[in-house]
């Protein structure tokens, strides 16, 4: 047992459990359709972890509903980080948290979260090494690329148009937290990137099977560009990259999966 934060064995730390009415349930439930997660500015966060994260990293979090049941396995450290939201926390009954929830055995803690609608700065050299993904369909592989992002370090991780979407339950859940701790934008272009990237000579590093395996980056400021699971990069961003860098093949296989790939590459990128 975690000798910092004993978990509670002890009553039931609410008194009494807070029943959602209708429309609640309804407006929460409605979060995990793209158009209403937009229209509303609203998206959930599922998991002690992505929680925590998200509160310590001062993201807005309007509400945050966990049971009783669940709270009683936390440790009082948690409890305490999740007390200091005081008006934002709610205790709601098990079976309401299961309607909130996007997945079949929910942990039992499901926060709202408030999109944070930033103009998108690319002049801003404190957003580079970033990583700029074309086109990406898996919300389990951009989960997955943000924690990878944010243990290497990368500041920034950038989305084309016609990606999946930043606030994807998925996506949320699979980042693990990192969604609060890398700077994340959507819907940019790679022409702007390009145009961006030219004024302030930071090098464009496209990925590709074609290219050769990278060296470490000879400046704290680049970007690695890297193409959906199914088809890749188009030509015109391959052409328009200062280089274009790739993982050597030494056995067989058609192709790596793309957040297995994007880890090598920042490993290599970043190594010293």
């Amino acid at each position: 047992m975690n000798q910092r934060n004993p978990k509670r064995i002890d009553n039931p730390i609410f008194p009494t459990v807070a029943q959602l009415t209708k429309s609640e349930r309804q407006f929460l439930r409605s979060l995990r359709q793209k158009k209403y997660r937009y229209l509303y500015k609203k998206f959930l966060i599922e998991g002690l972890k992505p929680v925590l994260e998200a509160i310590n990293a001062g993201f807005p979090v309007e509400k945050i509903y966990l049971s009783n049941e669940f709270a009683c396995k936390l440790s009082d450290f948690d409890i305490e980080t999740l007390k200091a939201q005081n008006k934002n926390l709610q205790c709601v009954d098990t079976a309401n948290i299961h309607y909130i929830s996007t997945l079949s055995t929910p942990e039992g803690i499901v926060a709202l979260g408030k999109m944070i609608s930033e103009p998108v700065t690319l002049d801003d050299l404190a957003l580079y090494p970033a990583v700029y993904l074309y086109e990406i369909n898996d919300p389990g592989n951009l989960g997955a690329i943000l924690r990878t992002a944010r243990w290497f370090g990368i500041k920034s991780v950038i989305l084309s148009p016609n990606s999946v979407d930043l606030f994807s339950p998925k996506v949320v859940r699979s980042s693990m937290g990192a969604h609060f701790a890398v700077s994340c934008y959507q819907n940019v272009l790679f022409d702007y990137l390009n145009k961006y990237s030219a004024r302030h000579g930071i090098p464009i590093l496209a990925a590709d099977m074609s290219g050769a395996a990278p060296d470490k980056a000879q400046t704290n400021r680049w970007i690695l560009v890297m193409g959906s699971e199914t088809h890749g990069l188009p030509e015109d961003i391959i052409n328009n990259a200062t280089s274009v860098i790739g993982i050597p093949r030494h056995g067989s296989g058609e192709s790596l999966n793309l957040s297995v790939s994007a880890g090598i590459l920042l490993y290599e990128l970043t190594n010293s």
